[in-house]
């Protein structure tokens, strides 16, 4: 599986999980004592996990994360998904040793639709 982020295609994506969440703006009370919910939309929240990167794959990726927001292309089941997000965290990587090449692994990002 694949993912586009801030024009950077990563091809070892293992695991894409895109809920969609609903962003509130504000929650009141009228004088009856009724919740009032003021909804925004409806917006997507991804957890990515990738397999095995190498050094300049990670490089990249941690690169990225610097940005307040990115663009970010997936697949999703309403079809290709083209919007901004923002990666709260770094993402950080076990090393791992493959053939005598430094490798990382357990890399996971979350990202928020802007």
């Amino acid at each position: 599986m694949k993912i586009t982020i801030g024009g950077e295609v990563f091809n070892n994506v293992t695991e894409l999980h895109a809920n969609r969440e609903a962003r509130q703006t504000e929650i009141r009370y009228n004088t009856l004592g009724d919740m009032l919910i003021d909804l925004v939309a409806r917006k997507y929240a991804l957890e990515v996990s990738f397999g095995i990167m190498t050094e300049n794959e990670l490089k990249k990726l941690r690169k990225l994360t610097n940005k307040i927001f990115v663009s970010v292309t997936f697949n999703s089941p309403e079809g290709e998904v083209t919007e901004e997000f923002h990666i709260s965290e770094e993402p950080a990587a076990q090393v791992k040793s493959v053939n005598g090449i430094r490798m990382y692994g357990g890399v996971r990002l979350i990202m928020k639709q802007k």
